[in-house]
């Protein structure tokens, strides 16, 4: 069945050909984004983001001759899984500049009461706890606890560097501000 947010987007009269072609060629996109992206969830964003550009142009893309179509839909769709790639390229490059901000082994090292570090920690929220616990103290890749949690890559470097970050707060006399 098609999603309601095409059937807005194209004209009634072109509906079932737009259908027919979301029907076709949905799992075909999917693979290709999948191979891009190497995640799920970015995979079907890709694929939600072709539909929607096709379903925007649908009378300049229905004139395309039959045999054209697939290499069409499939440039739109590897641009769209291009750009998801880049941005989260993009986002992982600047939380990993601000995790070396701020490491874990700063924020440890620099308190010696380790009393005092784990009544901080005890007042961390318990989704930042657990990163913390798996990123920094368990040593596991933000790929391997994204996969676990079912979070973005890009999710875990963030809340590792907000946890850290509110450790040392709690450690210079703060609170947690989440």
């Amino acid at each position: 069945m098609l999603p309601m947010i095409y059937m807005s987007l194209v004209d009634d009269d072109d509906l079932p050909r737009f259908e027919e072609i979301y029907t076709k060629y949905r799992q075909m996109l999917y693979g290709i984004a999948y191979r891009i992206l190497n995640n799920e969830h970015d995979a079907e964003e890709a694929v939600i983001t072709t539909y929607e550009r096709i379903a925007e142009k649908f009378k300049d893309i229905s004139q395309i001759p039959c045999n054209e179509l697939p290499s069409c839909i499939v440039i739109i769709c590897r641009n769209a899984a291009i750009n998801i790639y880049r941005n989260n390229k993009k986002i992982a490059e600047r939380t990993t500049e601000l995790c070396e901000i701020i490491s874990a082994e700063d924020v440890f090292r620099s308190f010696d009461d380790k009393d005092e570090l784990i009544n901080a920690l005890k007042q961390l929220p318990d989704d930042y706890k657990d990163i913390l616990f798996l990123y920094d103290l368990q040593g596991l890749s933000a790929n391997k606890i994204a996969k676990m949690t079912g979070m973005k890559e890009n999710t875990v470097r963030v809340k590792a560097f907000r946890a850290r970050k509110m450790i040392k707060d709690i450690l210079n006399g703060g609170v947690v501000n989440d």
